[in-house]
């Protein structure tokens, strides 16, 4: 499943051991995360660590997985790497963490792309495995004496030739294995395809859901900026509720007070009308030397009759005005708390 094959098998197996001591150690000693996230590079990275030592090629411990089966596994975790930040949701709470394992899946992909997978022990030994059937032609000889020796070495390079079955048999196998080799690389070109169709479209997912996210967050530091707004706003018009209750209040103090001083000056102004008409009256049956101060003293308490009345006006105006602003002031703080 490799689209370049330049990558020795050695090479990949050394990166395959690389990648798999990274995704243990550094989420354990290099960049610490939740549990969650350090398990999954934990995890992975054994898993790749078991694979290498069960493949066969060079460095493989116990060689039981074909090196094809091998490149499956690679892409396998290519996906699990790219892909679990995002379905396990810890691309928030473990960035770091996040970047490191879409950055190793990356280098995972790089590589398996340039890998030749066609790698096997039994290549390498072919031309040794595959012995060439030789049939001899037979040889002439006739008597020792009369056989130059310089023509013996040439009759027998001459006999050394395979013969058209044998060539023939050796073209159908190697025909037969190249072609099973073009059907293997199909096959795994096909596969290769696929799981960078799945990649994409994982990273697709990835990446709507991260915009739907950050969509979500967006509106809901909407919706709690409107709610402080208006908190604010009950919190404004709550005090204002109050303060023209302590408004309305002071007008009905006012007014029981203007009420009282109203009282006050008319009492005031009945008992100087009383004076007045006393000295009056003192005036016209008094003796004459009495009359002027009695008449004197009934003028002033006309006045302060006067004086009384007037002021006794002014109270009850006052009255009227602190009941009205009191009853405005009751009618707002009582539409304020009804609009709450």
């Amino acid at each position: 499943m490799s689209l370049i094959r330049l990558l020795p098998a050695r090479f990949h197996a050394v990166a395959d051991y690389a990648v798999a001591a990274l995704l243990i150690l550094v989420p354990l000693f290099i960049i610490k995360g939740s549990t969650l996230a350090v398990a999954v590079g934990v995890a992975v990275g054994a898993v790749v660590a078991v694979v290498s030592a069960l493949t066969r090629y060079p460095l493989g411990l116990v060689k039981v997985l074909p090196f094809t089966v091998h490149s499956a596994g690679d892409y396998l975790a290519v996906a699990l790497l790219v892909a679990s930040p995002f379905a396990l949701r810890f691309q928030h709470t473990d960035p770091h963490l996040t970047v490191f394992y879409i950055a190793a899946g990356l280098a995972v992909l790089a590589v398996s792309v340039i890998t030749d997978y066609q790698y096997s022990p039994k290549r390498l030994d072919l031309p040794a495995q595959q012995p060439v059937h030789v049939q001899q032609a037979p040889v002439q000889q006739g008597p020792v004496r009369q056989v130059p020796v310089e023509q013996a070495p040439v009759q027998q390079a001459a006999t050394v030739q395979p013969s058209p079955a044998s060539q023939g048999s050796l073209a159908r196998e190697l025909a037969t294995a190249y072609q099973a080799a073009a059907q293997q690389a199909a096959a795994q070109q096909a596969a290769a395809e696929q799981a960078a169709a799945k990649l994409v479209a994982a990273q697709q997912g990835a990446a709507e859901q991260i915009a739907a996210q950050q969509a979500a967050a967006k509106q809901a530091a909407a919706f709690q900026a409107d709610a402080e707004q208006a908190a604010a706003q009950q919190v404004a018009a709550e005090r204002g509720a109050r303060a023209a209750a302590e408004r309305a209040a002071a007008f009905q103090a006012a007014a029981r007070y203007a009420a009282e001083q109203h009282a006050s000056h008319t009492a005031a102004a009945e008992q100087a009308a009383a004076e007045r008409a006393a000295h009056l009256a003192a005036a016209r049956q008094g003796a004459p030397d009495q009359a002027a101060a009695h008449q004197a003293a009934a003028d002033q308490a006309a006045a302060h009759q006067a004086a009384h009345q007037a002021a006794a006006e002014q109270a009850w105006a006052e009255h009227i005005a602190a009941e009205q602003a009191a009853a405005e002031q009751t009618a707002a703080a009582a539409q304020v708390t009804a609009r709450n």
